[in-house]
């Protein structure tokens, strides 16, 4: 079980500057083989210091410096995947999860596997999770991605969704392609009734193009395309302000029935 190794920032109130000065950056260490020592910025840390139990303080061994030791959780191993194409970000896998309420009971399909990132979080949370991919340069590290998060439910198929889905009565399709108006036929096969599509695409053109086909069926419901924009803070006592680099676009989100 990989670790994670925490340093806390630390500050000082200085009466000459008259104000708090950061004394301990703050520091975090992921630990891939807890049998093998550590070395940070600060020095070594032993095997005997990382087979302590989840909230122990650890030190180094020359000079004493002091972490928090607790066990990586999979959402500390995710973001260490390896991801080849542009990655689903996680305020965008937010939205996917809550607003179609998947389960522990649900079947998604996943098309445009990419790194297996949105598809590794979603089988997190639903009973099966089966992700279609055409690029084979892609698969092996897929499969690297979801071994190293420990998922089993998950199925790889290297085939082209636009050619067909090969499961039924599925609760949701979550689509990361360039033409998703082609896969509407293959949805329309394998969607439950009542089932969620969500279509992300990076330019209003292929949103133009997936709504106005499934405008043309009569068994889809188009519900809303979102964007979503996340905004991060600088929290620093009184003094509060918006960080100069914020998430801004990454893609819009077309949630259909």
């Amino acid at each position: 079980m990989p670790k994670i190794l925490i340093r806390r920032q630390k500050k000082e109130f200085i009466p000459e500057l008259n104000r708090e000065v950061t004394t301990v950056k703050a520091k975090q260490y992921f630990v891939t083989d807890p049998k093998n020592p550590i070395n940070t910025s600060d020095g070594l840390i032993s095997v005997e210091e990382l087979q302590k139990s989840d909230g122990s303080k650890v030190f180094t061994q020359n000079s004493k410096k002091e972490f928090t030791l607790f066990s990586a959780q999979f959402i500390d191993i995710y973001k260490r995947l390896r991801k080849l194409p542009q990655t689903i970000p996680l305020k965008d896998v937010g939205f996917i999860i809550t607003e179609t309420g998947i389960n522990k009971d649900s079947i998604v399909v996943d098309a445009g596997a990419g790194s297996a990132a949105l598809a590794s979080i979603l089988a997190h949370l639903c009973k099966e999770l089966i992700t279609y991919e055409i690029r084979e340069d892609f698969l092996k590290n897929i499969q690297s991605n979801i071994d190293s998060l420990g998922i089993k439910n998950i199925t790889v198929k290297h085939q082209n969704i636009y050619k067909g889905i090969d499961e039924k009565n599925v609760d949701l399709i979550t689509l990361d392609l360039p033409e998703p108006w082609n896969a509407i036929p293959a949805i329309d096969q394998a969607l439950k009734i009542s089932g969620f599509v969500v279509n992300y695409s990076p330019t209003l053109p292929q949103v133009m193009d997936f709504v106005a086909a499934l405008e043309k069926n009569e068994h889809f419901l188009v519900i809303k395309t979102v964007e979503l924009i996340e905004r991060l803070w600088e929290v620093n006592g009184r003094r509060v302000r918006p960080k100069s680099i914020s998430i801004g676009h990454s893609g819009f989100l077309t949630l259909v029935r």
